[in-house]
Parts: structure tokens; sequence; C-alpha cells
């Protein structure tokens, strides 16, 4: 796990900006699937449900 570094008064609480790239198939492939939803937000449903499927069968 990397470190937490401290947030600047500025950066929301709650939450935190990571970079992580995309294969661009997997991005044309989204952006497909997501119709008016917000790339990142159909991402983070997407870690959700993948995470509540790891739960269940844990």
């Amino acid at each position: 796990m990397q470190e937490k570094k401290e947030k600047k008064s500025f950066e929301r609480s709650g939450s935190t900006r990571k970079q992580i790239r995309f294969d661009d198939d997997l991005v044309e492939a989204i952006d497909i699937d997501r119709s008016n939803q917000a790339f990142s937000e159909w991402v983070k449903d997407a870690c959700w449900t993948k995470l509540s499927k790891t739960v269940k069968n844990d």
C-alpha cells in the first residue's frame, strides 16, 4: 500500500485523487457502456460492484 499524503486545504475530505492509466480499448468499451453517466462515476460503480462480489465470496 502507498503512504498516505497530507491533503491540501482545498482538497475534498473523504476522497483521494489517484491517477491511473487505462488501456485504449478499455476506455472505448467503458465509453460505449456508460452512455450519459460520467466516466468517474462509472468506474466507481464498477469498483463497488467488484468489491461486493469479493466480500460475498470470502
